[in-house]
């Protein structure tokens, strides 16, 4: 009995010995908790909030155009009218119309600049952030002496104490330097917005 727990302490000692020294870094907390990035993601976040206030605005102009444009074709289907005044109608429809796919046009190139500025500021900071969290990492496993650093996520289960991403989080924040804010600018007077709109069917041409 005594060999046998011998044997089972030297096999124990051999598994541990040749495992691997492992750490786990939770990335989803590295973005919550890290300051750098929940201030760019507070940035990026204001640019979307302004430019769906702006795709809003520009919606409702679309939809007033829109509604004009219903407003000629009833006004165009009246029995009382003579050929001069459906030519005159007709004019004013399709003059109408074409401001309508101009700003429609207008609205939907805005959306694709927006959605694509925004995109490219999430893959910068993906990128950005990506990098410091590795050198952190790089330099917190030598320290430890760890062979590998997983994330957190595509581990099934790991203990507690092989997570280190509270140790990257503490040194990102301890690096991290707000830049000092910018004093505020005087208000320049408001552009005057293009008319520029949502989606709507295209109206059938009378």
């Amino acid at each position: 009995m005594k060999q046998f727990l011998l044997l089972l302490a030297l096999a124990t000692a051999t598994l541990r010995a040749a495992a691997p020294n492992v750490g786990i870094v939770d990335a989803d907390e590295v973005m919550k908790k890290y300051a750098k990035a929940v201030a760019i993601q507070g940035e990026i976040q204001k640019s979307k909030d302004a430019a769906q206030a702006a795709i809003n605005e520009r919606g409702k102009e679309v939809d007033a155009i829109r509604v004009e444009l219903e407003g000629i074709q009833k006004r165009a289907q009246s029995p009382l009218l003579s050929e001069a005044g459906k030519k005159s109608i007709q004019t004013e429809f399709q003059s109408k119309v074409e401001v309508y796919q101009q700003r429609r046009g207008e609205l939907e190139k805005f959306i694709q600049e927006a959605n694509g500025t925004i995109q490219q500021r999430q893959a910068e900071m993906t990128k950005t952030i990506g990098a410091e969290v590795r050198a952190e990492v790089e330099k917190i496993s030598k320290a430890k002496g760890l062979a590998l650093i997983l994330p957190k996520g595509i581990t099934l289960y790991s203990e507690a104490s092989l997570d280190v991403t509270e140790e990257v989080v503490k040194i990102l924040n301890d690096n991290y330097k707000p830049a000092p804010a910018a004093p505020a600018a005087p208000a320049a007077p408001a552009a005057p917005t293009p008319l520029a709109v949502p989606a709507g069917d295209k109206p059938a041409a009378k």
